[in-house]
């Protein structure tokens, strides 16, 4: 007899929020293909009721005209009956129905029809349009809670690997007695993996205070030539360890822009981290180059790494995303770095983008910021 398995975890939720979501969504079409005939079924309904309405009325004036005919022939004076039957043409020869009546009948009754398909496509549109509304934000729902299932696995992941090796490089210098240059080894990868938790949870950080609109942005005149140089000190055995990748930086000193060094620093440091990522092989290339633009400062991390879909440029820089699934997933990151990018770059009033020509065709990011304004000489 076969096992059943049961499996846990962030593809399980996302494919039950995913089933979920498609089962509203059907929901939601069928209420409004059950609403559209409905509406479809009223307008009918009110088109033969304004029918029955419009023929009643000719009915009516045919039934005076019979009677007009009938007191004309009685010897009624036309005077009388023209003043009695003002819906009548009443002569010596008899009574007819008047056009202008019939018209006036006809008239009414296509009015009547006009003002209610107007208000069942009014209907039509206002119920088409909510349900077009639910149908959006139930995709973004599901879209927001697989990128958090992702984020879930990514962050345990970034957690579980860091610790890991600094419980075993702890052992390793309790159990052995080890040379100088061996424990100074074990000693600078400890650093390294703290400095990792460290950026984890500082990016946590960034991102909270992001979310409550508590980064205010301090700005200041900054060397970008400098605040790069810090930013790959800070990489540590990131940059160190990239071994076989050939780095350009091409940033002239002196190069200002108006910045906030916190904030300028944790946007380095993920762009180049980032870069330094996807180019993890032998001969790859990164490229951090920097060039004034009238009244703005422009900085271009590139490398030849992984790349992406051309069209997943924008949704880079969403919270949580991260193209793929976490499981599958070899490159480290909690789908925050760029993220917080952004959102820093924003603080400062200047932009961000990212472009490339497909997977395994690197990438290019691209930041603006404001110039530093020049230093005004005090009057002699």
């Amino acid at each position: 007899m076969p096992k059943r398995v049961t499996r846990f975890g962030p593809n399980a939720s996302s494919s039950a929020a995913s089933l979920r979501v498609r089962r509203l969504q059907v929901g939601f079409l069928l209420l409004l293909a059950i609403t559209a005939v409905q509406v479809v079924w009223w307008l009918v309904d009110q088109a033969q009721i304004a029918g029955r309405i419009a023929d009643d009325r000719v009915a009516r004036l045919e039934v005076d005209r019979d009677a007009a005919g009938a007191a004309l022939r009685a010897g009624q004076p036309l005077d009388e009956l023209r003043a009695f039957y003002p819906d009548l043409l009443i002569d010596a020869e008899g009574a007819r129905l008047r056009p202008e009546s019939l018209q006036a009948i006809e008239i009414e009754r296509r009015s009547h029809l006009s003002q209610y398909r107007w208000e069942g496509a009014f209907f039509l549109v206002v119920l088409g349009g909510g349900i077009l509304v639910l149908w959006r934000v139930l995709r973004r729902e599901a879209d927001l809670l697989n990128r958090q299932q992702n984020f879930l696995a990514a962050v345990s992941h970034e957690l579980r690997s860091p610790l890991a090796s600094l419980r075993l490089t702890t052992e390793t210098l309790l159990l052995r007695d080890l040379a100088a240059t061996d424990r100074r080894g074990l000693l600078e990868r400890n650093l390294e993996d703290l400095r990792r938790l460290e950026r984890l949870v500082g990016n946590l950080l960034e991102t909270t205070r992001l979310e409550e609109r508590r980064a205010a942005p301090r700005r200041a005149p900054v060397d970008l030539s400098e605040a790069v140089t810090l930013a790959f000190a800070e990489l540590g055995h990131r940059a160190r360890g990239a071994e076989g990748i050939d780095i350009d930086v091409r940033v002239e000193p002196g190069l200002g822009l108006q910045a906030d060094p916190v904030g300028l620093g944790t946007v380095l440091r993920n762009l180049i981290g980032n870069a330094l990522e996807s180019a993890q092989t032998a001969g790859s290339r990164v490229e951090v180059s920097a060039r004034r633009l009238d009244s703005a400062v422009e900085l271009q991390v590139l490398d030849d790494g992984v790349g992406f879909e051309p069209s997943e440029g924008r949704r880079l820089f969403e919270k949580f995303y991260r193209p793929g699934s976490e499981l599958r997933r070899s490159k480290q990151g909690s789908g925050l770095g760029l993220y917080l990018v952004r959102g820093f770059v924003a603080l400062e009033g200047g932009a961000v983008e990212a472009s490339s020509e497909g997977p395994g065709r690197g990438a290019v990011f691209r930041v603006t910021w404001p110039a530093a304004e020049p230093a005004v000489e005090p009057a002699s």
